[in-house]
């Protein structure tokens, strides 16, 4: 919805007179007992804030860097745009200031009915920037407003880069928990076992699988919530490679496997691709998240198809999948798939 400059400023100065005036009352000692404060969880000086159902970061939309900024969601990368000093204040409330702006998340215009926006101002310590985080398991937050009471929240469920965000009565859905973490600690890793006197083949493939691993984990940790460490084996006598729930996998001797692609498709097999959950929303048409998020790149038919224990269409089991594109969908299509309960 359009605003005037000058609507803008007088909700900005009608919200500021009103924290000024409990500020006033709270001096002349007509303030409520004070009760011991929680403080909010992700405190950190450069955190990334990604949506439970979208896994998808909060973002300053375009780098911008003005008052009134846009805040939507959009594909991880760790850039400063999408990420955020959550400063405790004391109170049980935080502020949330993005890096690259250095403005504050803000209830736009004092907002306090369903559906308000969430913008970027100047820093101002209003109530309408001050957030409770709360821990809701499963390494999760609520984001509520102090002004609004209203919760953070990815409007209509949406899975696109460039959705909005809004503010949404607090209702303990998946869109409205929010994973905050420090993106350059690593939530997927592994470790080769390697021999103690390897061979001439067995450093070579050490050297291949380590680049296949390394650049899957990284795709996985910048566009899923998963968090798990793998073992990986070099093991000649397996055909290609194979991968089991308990988080191992196993390359075997033939190089033409050892890359990116073979890496992420055995990773999604780890995480359930192939078994009892999937096969039964496979069947039982479960996938309300995954399905949506297919037909944005597919259009309106596309389907998901299952089958020997795979997906398809980017479930990357033969080598012409094996591009930018198809390694990026896979991963957002397997994170959409675990959010729908796989």
């Amino acid at each position: 919805m359009s605003r005037t400059v000058k609507s803008t400023i007088k909700a900005r100065l009608l919200g500021t007179m009103t924290a000024a005036l409990i500020a006033s009352l709270t001096t002349l000692g007509f303030a409520a007992p004070a009760e011991a404060a929680t403080a909010p969880v992700g405190v950190g000086a450069a955190q990334e804030i990604r949506n439970q159902h979208s896994s998808m970061c909060l973002d300053d939309f375009d780098f911008v860097t003005q008052p009134g900024a846009e805040v939507r969601q959009w594909s991880c990368s760790e850039a400063s745009n999408q990420r955020w000093q959550i400063r405790d204040l004391g109170t049980g409330y935080a502020e949330i200031k993005n890096v690259f702006s250095n403005l504050c998340l803000d209830d736009y215009n004092f907002g306090t009915t369903p559906g308000a926006e969430v913008r970027q101002w100047t820093c101002t310590g209003a109530p309408n920037q001050q957030w409770q985080i709360t821990d809701v398991g499963g390494g999760s937050s609520q984001i509520l407003n102090r002004h609004s009471n209203l919760c953070l929240d990815d409007r209509d469920f949406a899975q696109t880069d460039g959705a909005a965000i809004q503010q949404w009565t607090c209702t303990g859905s998946k869109v409205q928990r929010w994973s905050i973490t420090d993106p350059t600690v690593q939530k997927m890793t592994y470790a080769l076992v390697r021999s103690a006197n390897p061979s001439a083949d067995e450093l070579d493939a050490y050297a291949r699988i380590t680049d296949a691993m390394d650049r899957a984990v990284a795709r996985y940790n910048r566009l899923s919530n998963i968090d798990r460490f793998y073992t990986v084996y070099y093991v000649p006598g397996v055909p290609t490679a194979d991968a089991n729930p308990n988080g191992t996998i196993r390359f075997g001797a033939d190089r033409g496997y050892m890359q990116e692609g073979t890496a992420l498709h055995e990773l999604s097999h780890t995480v359930g691709v192939g078994y009892d959950a999937f096969v039964d929303r496979c069947q039982n048409n479960g996938w309300t998240s995954a399905l949506p998020l297919l037909r944005t790149w597919d259009g309106p038919t596309a389907t998901i198809n299952c089958g020997g224990g795979h997906m398809w269409p980017y479930g990357l089991n033969y080598n012409p999948e094996y591009t930018e594109l198809g390694f990026e969908r896979h991963v957002k299509l397997v994170q959409s798939m675990l959010s729908d309960g796989m």
